[in-house]
């Protein structure tokens, strides 16, 4: 008797335990899995365990708790697809940046190739402006030693002062080829080339005084006999000892080989 009275006077929740037992399992299953049967559970929970009033209240609480569990595996459900849509679309935003990359990356490699031979034909027209100029320098300053050896007449710009300056340096290196000691071969050369240069100087001097002539002293010579060549008479010696007074010490003695403004 006491057995069946307790079967009559068990509470509720005795006898549902099962049921919530059932769907414990069934729950922690399906939020691992994030799949469930909800149908079948929600069968299962709307099956009568008890046909009594009393055993109502706890079903009924039992089924908002399922329809609860159902609309939160649902927004679990929801949120994963998002969150997969938002994975996908962040790896294509990545892929697409690493591309972007990698473009910029052979842009700057082309950049720096160009960079780089840029600098070179900088660097080859800068050697040939340098060797330029230094070739101009070198033309002006051998435009600037002819117009210095050029009468002012001929477009020049040497004086008589400067042109005997000059045939006075080139007398020097007559003067001191002689004196050397050099085989007797190289010596005739040297003096030959001396001679040859204060000739020319001489004949520059000539052309900015605006001389007749020049002269080259031979052996025996005198300006008394040159002057009576030229002038036909001995008397001027005197204008040719003036005219060459930079080249001849003294007016008695002549060195032969030299060269004589004439006049």
């Amino acid at each position: 008797m006491r057995h069946c009275r307790f079967q009559r006077e068990s509470p509720s929740w005795v006898l549902a335990a099962p049921a919530i037992l059932l769907l414990t399992i069934v729950w922690t299953d399906n939020a691992l899995s994030d799949s469930v049967d909800i149908s079948a559970t929600s069968a299962l929970a709307s099956t009568e365990l008890l046909p009594s009033d009393e055993n109502q209240a706890p079903l009924e609480e039992l089924r908002r708790r399922i329809a609860g569990m159902e609309g939160k595996l649902k927004e679990s459900a929801n949120a994963r697809k998002n969150a997969d849509q938002a994975r996908m679309e962040a790896e294509r935003h990545l892929a697409e940046g690493l591309q972007q990359i990698e473009q910029l990356r052979r842009a700057r490699d082309e950049l720096e190739h160009r960079l780089n031979a840029r600098e070179a034909e900088i660097a080859r027209l800068t050697s040939e402006l340098s060797s330029a100029r230094q070739a101009n320098a070198e033309l002006n300053r051998g435009i600037a030693d002819l117009q210095r050896r050029l009468p002012v007449l001929d477009g020049g710009s040497l004086t008589a002062e400067d042109a005997r300056q000059l045939a006075v340096e080139a007398l020097a290196e007559l003067r001191d080829a002689k004196k050397r000691d050099d085989r007797a071969e190289d010596r005739d050369a040297r003096l030959a080339e001396a001679e040859q240069t204060l000739r020319r100087r001489q004949f520059r001097l000539a052309s900015v005084i605006d001389a007749q002539s020049v002269y080259r002293v031979r052996p025996n010579d005198t300006l008394a006999l040159i002057g009576n060549r030229f002038y036909g008479s001995g008397q001027q010696w005197r204008a040719l000892f003036e005219a060459n007074r930079h080249v001849i010490e003294d007016p008695d003695r002549l060195t032969p080989g030299i060269t004589l403004v004439i006049p």
